[in-house]
């Protein structure tokens, strides 16, 4: 069993060999057609010992099945390989051809023919194919020549030629029929733009008339107006109303002129729309915003809000709400007071602001009323019982008419929310500075948004006052 075993294997590795070199002068001219055709054959005597190993793995056993196994993963990776590389001649011509259909003619196209170039380009690889395969017949036929002269026989290699010859000769066809393909191809696309010029172009040709016309018109008609406009707010506005008004009309035009196509039709709109909706996309958001202004009930004109443009500030009354921006105008207050130094400005803001950002309402739905903060720094040596003592006294005295007001205003925000009760009496809290040795006072107090300076500045004169009175210092930085 051992000698039968050592026999199969002596036997392989010579065939192997035998392989190896039975096909190796297909390789030796840089010929694409004699390439294919040696991976072709290549392939099928792999498969017929892929197949023999196989069997005879079936019937193997221990050691003698080992051997078997790793020499069937080697054919078989030598297999795959071979699948990467091309094997027909097939689909040698098949890469070779340029899809055409007669609807794609279309203006773009009968300027450039781009098409056209792409046949040529085809008809020079499929001419370039053509002299390998002749390059190929005439090798083969020297060779079996060759062979057949040899005074020692190599019948083998001479059978090998005469079906190599033979197998050429019968793919001729493919080429010729490759050929005749192209050829056809490229008369119908021809055929297809001297069509488009009589019968399409013409109509195109007025199309692009038409839109210039429209464009000129406008011009004349732009230029006429801004001419007579003397104010420039109103110059603004009518070269807007004039572009939208051009786009509107081009649109208009381009779907008359492909009414009949409906397909097309549909695509122009798509593609316009899609160009609209980039060139226009803020003006589109701030209708979409508006329109949840207008109905969510958010912010409403009258509402004070604060917002923040390039991180500075914004705070004030809207008075205006438009389809494409609110109008806001700068209140006197503490943010205006503290870091903008400046109050009174008509403010601009687009709707689609208000998508995007958070926005501050000081006076959502009833609710009029805010927490409002006032800071003083006290000596840890202070008597800091008497001072939240004396401090909460007059801020209850000074805002209790107003706690009342913000509870009941508090009570309508709370039907429409789900919200916890809560008390608007004062908030006094005495807090370790963390920089300096004091004690920071913190007085939290419910004032009306329309008083929040005043109420501060009477606030802040009766707690000063009264604590100097009872001989309590204030913290100054030395």
């Amino acid at each position: 069993m051992k000698q039968l075993f050592a026999s199969f294997l002596a036997l392989s590795l010579l065939f192997s060999l035998t392989y190896a070199e039975d096909f190796d002068y297909l390789d030796k001219k840089n010929n694409t057609w004699l390439q294919v055709y040696s991976n072709s054959l290549k392939a099928h005597n792999l498969d017929d010992e892929i197949k023999i190993l196989k069997n005879e793995i079936q019937r193997a056993s221990g050691k003698r099945k080992a051997e078997l196994t790793q020499l069937l993963k080697l054919k078989t990776s030598k297999r795959k390989i071979l699948d990467e590389l091309p094997q027909s001649f097939y689909g040698l011509l098949e890469k070779i051809g340029v899809a055409h259909d007669a609807k794609e003619v279309n203006i773009i196209e009968y300027l450039f023919k781009n098409k056209n170039n792409n046949f040529n380009i085809q008809n020079r690889k499929l001419t370039l194919l053509e002299k390998e395969y002749n390059d190929a017949q005439e090798y083969l036929n020297k060779e079996l020549n060759a062979t057949q002269s040899q005074e020692k026989k190599d019948t083998k290699k001479e059978a090998q030629l005469i079906n190599a010859i033979d197998f050429f000769d019968n793919a001729k066809d493919l080429l010729e029929h490759k050929k005749e393909v192209l050829k056809h191809s490229k008369e119908a696309y021809l055929h297809e733009l001297k069509s488009y010029e009589i019968t399409q172009l013409p109509r195109h040709g007025i199309n692009i008339a038409v839109i210039i016309l429209i464009f000129i018109l406008f011009h004349f008609l732009k230029h006429f107006i801004i001419k007579k406009a003397k104010d420039e707010d109103q110059l603004f506005k009518i070269k807007k109303v004039l572009n939208i008004s051009f786009f509107l009309v081009l649109f208009l035009v381009l779907i008359a002129f492909n009414i009949n196509n409906i397909i097309y039709a549909a695509t122009l709109i798509g593609f316009i729309a899609a160009a609209i909706t980039i060139s226009m996309k803020e003006y589109l958001q701030s209708i979409v915003a508006w329109m949840h202004l207008s109905f969510g009930g958010s912010v409403k004109i009258g509402d004070r809000v604060l917002l923040y443009m390039n991180n500075n500030p914004i705070i004030g009354e809207i008075i205006d709400i438009s389809p494409f921006k609110m109008t806001i105008y700068e209140s006197i207050n503490n943010t205006t007071s503290l870091q903008l130094k400046r109050a009174g400005r008509v403010v601009f803001v687009p709707n689609n602001y208000f998508v995007t950002n958070y926005v501050y309402n000081y006076t959502h739905d009833k609710m009029k009323t805010i927490y409002d903060l006032i800071e003083f720094r006290i000596p840890f040596a202070s008597d800091t019982a008497k001072v939240e003592e004396i401090t909460n006294e007059i801020t209850l005295e000074v805002t209790e008419r107003y706690m009342e007001v913000a509870s009941k205003q508090y009570g309508h925000l709370k039907k429409r929310y789900d919200m916890r009760s809560r008390d608007f009496r004062p908030r006094i809290h005495l807090i370790p500075d963390p920089i300096e040795p004091c004690f920071t006072l913190y007085v939290w107090y419910v004032t009306p948004y329309h008083q929040i300076m005043e109420l501060k500045s009477q606030l802040s004169q009766k707690i000063v006052k009264r604590l100097h009175k009872e001989g309590i210092e204030f913290y100054v930085k030395k």
